[in-house]
């Protein structure tokens, strides 16, 4: 409507008098508002006009607001993997990636694979026959490997430029065999407090030792019998005697977070001496290992190469002769059932006495929190590792054409990053959740991750074993026609030194015969050749094939 007039109405039936148009008083305006009052169909032409109007404005208001996205569809519920709910739970839809796969019972079908190669081998080796005829389907249950039902992941680009990543191993009946051994229930990250807050490196795990080798054991006792798993246990009993130590002691005590911390130096290198020395940048490194500590302890006091001091409730044992490099000088300390290995003493007791390290850093603790800062595995990784690492050619220019093509191949590859990498890993009650804020997506791992997934095994699998027998079948040919060759010479002679044109395997072979010993190779059988000058060696194998010599 024109500037400086509004129309009101009240009612759908419209009049003149029921149409109030106001103007500005100005004479024109008046002359206009008296003609308007003697025509009725002029005012609802206005009217209607001004509705149209009106209409056409609503209508692109509505054009332009952006309408809410409608939900994905997913496929009907009878058609649906009874897992996708799970794992989508786990994800983030919308990114620059996302694959979900429901592999329940292919750890099963790969088992089939392997029974099938194993049964080809063991056709070829007898001997090893009764321990690879097995029940593979109980063996992969055993090891865990059944354990998980489903798998997804997802990539998301950030603001910041990286990408938040997702994997989600999903696990409804709980973990077991070799995946009880990433630990129980998630946790606060402990270590992050000894690295400085300046580390480059930085990771901690949760590890369960004694339920891998609880693992092992039953796998051996299934494959070769509880003798041989009680041998085995006796033989990690004694390993480490002379020096004061069971192996199988460390192996169940190994239980608990470990942490490893590096630290590299911004302007000082080292050169490592050796045939071709190398130049890397100088580091600080320190590892700490729960549960090991007291069983290691007796046997490091008694190493003659170290020398024993204390540090409070520390023990540190260090080297009596010092290591042919500069800012090298290894120690190992224990303090209740922790030990430490650290580069030198210094940075070991730094590590142990600061009050505030890594867990204060700004960047870290942004990442973390974005993550959670509960689980059961951190990695951390600062742009100056890499930006280090790619110093390496330029430290080393004195290395072969050789060794300077596969340095600058390895470090050509490093990623330039401008901000930390973090990634946290947490058992959930029914999976294991990994979560990362990266340089990169998922994609440039799926490549790996689907020729490790067991139906691409199987399928790879299942083309290698007609390969295996064509190869191992042209090698049992080759195999017989070679007896077939040498029975043939030791006819020739034995029919001319006896001045006869017959002869019998007998005749042939044995400790004081022309052929001291021969084997069969594919349950071929030699006695029941007949040998007869001037006519070839015809054999049937065990499967029914003939082989003949000459060919």
């Amino acid at each position: 409507m024109a500037k400086g007039w509004v129309a009101e109405t009240e009612s759908p039936a419209v009049s003149v008098e029921a149409l109030i148009i106001r103007f500005p008083s100005r004479p024109e305006s008046r002359i206009l508002e008296s003609m308007l009052r003697k025509s009725t169909w002029f005012g609802v032409m206005v009217v209607l006009l001004a509705g149209v109007g009106c209409g056409k404005s609503s209508a692109a208001q509505e054009a332009a607001t952006p309408k809410k996205p409608e939900a994905v569809a997913l496929v009907p519920a009878a058609e649906q993997s009874r897992h996708f709910e799970a794992v989508n739970r786990q994800l983030e839809l919308g990114g620059t990636l996302y694959v979900y796969a429901d592999i329940d019972g292919d750890a099963f079908e790969l088992a089939g694979v392997v029974r099938d190669l194993a049964d080809n081998v063991a056709a070829t080796q007898p001997l090893a026959a009764p321990f690879l005829k097995q029940d593979y389907q109980k063996i992969f249950a055993e090891l865990g490997l059944a354990d998980i039902k489903a798998l997804g992941l997802s990539s998301v680009p950030d603001a910041s430029g990286g990408f938040r990543n997702r994997v989600f191993f999903y696990t409804p009946e709980g973990r077991h065999g070799l995946l009880a051994g990433l630990g129980g229930a998630p946790a606060p990250v402990r270590c992050a407090r000894l690295a400085p807050p300046d580390a480059d490196c930085f990771s901690e795990g949760e590890v369960d030792l004694p339920a891998v080798y609880a693992t092992v054991k039953a796998l051996v006792a299934r494959v070769a019998g509880d003798g041989m798993a009680n041998l085995m246990e006796t033989k990690l009993q004694e390993a480490g005697n002379p020096a004061g130590l069971s192996v199988l002691q460390v192996i169940q005590s190994f239980k608990g977070r470990s942490a490893m911390i590096l630290r590299l130096d911004p302007d000082r290198n080292i050169t490592l001496p050796g045939e071709t020395a190398v130049t890397i940048p100088a580091f600080s490194l320190l590892l700490r290992i729960d549960g090991i500590g007291a069983p290691l302890e007796g046997a490091l006091a008694k190493l003659p190469v170290l020398e024993e001091s204390q540090d409070g409730t520390l023990k540190l044992y260090s080297l009596k002769t010092p290591l042919p490099v500069p800012g090298l000088r290894p120690v190992a300390a224990v303090e209740g059932s922790a030990l430490f290995l650290a580069t030198t003493r210094e940075f070991l007791l730094e590590c142990l006495h600061r009050e505030a390290g890594l867990d204060q850093n700004p960047d870290f603790k942004q990442a973390l929190a974005s993550l959670g800062n509960e689980g059961n595995g951190v990695g951390y990784i600062s742009p100056r590792l890499f930006n280090r690492l790619r110093q390496l050619d330029g430290m080393n220019p004195n290395l072969s054409p050789d060794g300077k093509r596969i340095l600058k191949m390895i470090t050509g590859r490093l990623p330039a990053l401008d901000r930390p990498l973090v990634t946290v890993r947490a058992n959930l009650p029914d999976g294991i959740l990994i979560r990362s804020r990266w340089n990169r997506s998922l994609k440039q791992d799926l490549v790996m991750l689907s020729v490790y997934n067991p139906v691409t095994v199987g399928f790879i699998a299942a083309m290698a074993i007609p390969a295996f027998q064509k190869v191992r079948q042209a090698s049992q040919d080759k195999a017989i026609l070679n007896n077939l060759r040498m029975l043939n010479s030791a006819a020739d002679q034995y029919c001319m030194e006896h001045g006869v044109d017959t002869a019998t395997y007998d005749d042939l072979v044995g400790k004081d015969k022309y052929i001291w010993k021969l084997d069969p190779v594919a349950g071929e059988d030699y006695r029941l050749l007949n040998f007869k000058m001037g006519q070839p060696l015809r054999i049937r194998t065990g499967d029914g094939r003939w082989i003949q010599f000459p060919p």
